[in-house]
């Protein structure tokens, strides 16, 4: 199979992902071909979307081309599971997180595992946050030993390899009764206990655990965490912002009460839908890997918006064989900017501006809200 997939392969281990050079994206629309070629031949249920839509995968031959194909709407993924390959060849299987309704399951095969994995090895490196420092973690997210199948625990756990971990402490675990709890003492403890150690921190999980964090901090004295520590949130702010608390003032929070610098904060975007990882530049602005593509489509018509316009955001990336999710209609929405970021990276960016329709999927954000036990 790896043979078949040679641009596909190559484009997801990059070294510099950001840069956007031409061959770069040259070799980003053959890894497409090569994917929709794949699907259309081994998923009887893309066959027929292709078919239907009279699209030939062999016609992809420009970044043009790229809004031609196929996608599947992000919603059919929480019911139905697609795939390409058989299942023995799964070798990693996980679950979004949301707790009511469907859950969508998303399978990888060893060698698409390899090119997801190499997406996000290129993407820390040139960001500059990989780091050969022992570190302590505090991880606002479920405790992977007792959520083995939930993709932002693995997400999680599986960012620990950028800088080895000294010690690793999950703050949501199970309680005595079975439930889901997150432990604000223990977790206020633990980051007293690695401020005095010296050795950096990092802070990884769910936007609104670690709020809640930061108000129980309120009235009592702040915590210096040593320096090079960092913070990567990800999995959905939609439950912290429900606080009236801004990404702004959340990251002001984070500096006074933990003393972690705003550049060592970044947000991470992603689905279990899509897999391909993005993570803030140190302006805290989305840039689009080239192993990525991202298009803005009118909500009622589908068609493509131009930059600048908001709309719903369809992903495309290429490197998993075991489903068929090279393209996928998201429910979010959003739009590409217009400027280039001051950062110094070549790739565009994108600004997120929410979740479209009348139904909200339930992610690990929304879920956490619902766990914080309050005084």
């Amino acid at each position: 199979m790896t043979s078949f997939f040679q641009a596909a392969t190559e484009v997801s281990g990059i070294a510099n992902p950001l840069d956007w050079t031409p061959y770069q994206k040259e070799r980003m629309v053959e890894a497409c071909r090569e994917m929709a070629l794949f699907h259309s031949e081994n998923s009887s249920d893309m066959g027929f979307l292709y078919r239907k839509h009279n699209f030939d995968p062999s016609s992809l031959k420009t970044e043009r081309d790229l809004e031609r194909l196929p996608f599947v709407g992000v919603t059919a993924m929480k019911y139905y599971l697609l795939t390409s390959l058989p299942e023995e060849k799964a070798v990693l299987k996980l679950t979004s997180s949301g707790t009511k309704g469907q859950k969508t399951q998303i399978w990888f095969d060893e060698e698409s595992l390899s090119r997801v994995q190499s997406m996000l090895d290129g993407l820390w490196v040139q960001e500059g946050l990989v780091s050969s420092e022992p570190t302590n973690y505090v991880n606002f997210i479920y405790d992977p030993e007792e959520a083995k199948d939930l993709g932002i625990a693995f997400s999680v756990k599986n960012e620990q390899r950028f800088a080895p971990a000294r010690e690793s402490f999950f703050t949501i675990r199970k309680n005595k009764q079975g439930a889901w709890e997150f432990q604000a003492e223990e977790t206020v403890r633990r980051l007293r206990e690695y401020a005095k150690r010296g050795e950096p921190v990092r802070i990884l999980g769910v936007p609104s655990f670690i709020y809640e964090l930061l108000v129980a901090l309120e009235n009592e004295p702040s915590i210096q965490l040593p320096p090079k520590s960092f913070l990567l949130t990800g999995g959905g702010w939609k439950a912290a912002e429900d606080k009236s608390v801004t990404r702004q003032i959340f990251r002001e929070l984070v500096t006074q009460r933990l003393g972690i610098s705003d550049e060592n904060m970044r947000d991470g975007y992603g689905m279990a839908e899509h897999s391909a990882p993005y993570i803030e530049c140190r302006h805290h602005r989305f840039h689009i890997p080239v192993y990525n593509r991202i298009l803005v489509r009118e909500p009622e018509t589908l068609a493509v918006l131009p930059v600048g316009q908001t709309g719903l955001l369809e992903f495309i990336t290429p490197f998993n064989a075991m489903m068929p999710n090279l393209a996928i209609l998201s429910t979010d929405l959003g739009f590409l900017d217009p400027e280039p970021c001051s950062c110094g990276w070549a790739a565009p960016t994108f600004t997120l501006m929410g979740r479209g329709g009348l139904v909200k999927h339930k992610g690990c954000a929304i879920t956490a809200a619902e766990i914080v036990k309050r005084d």
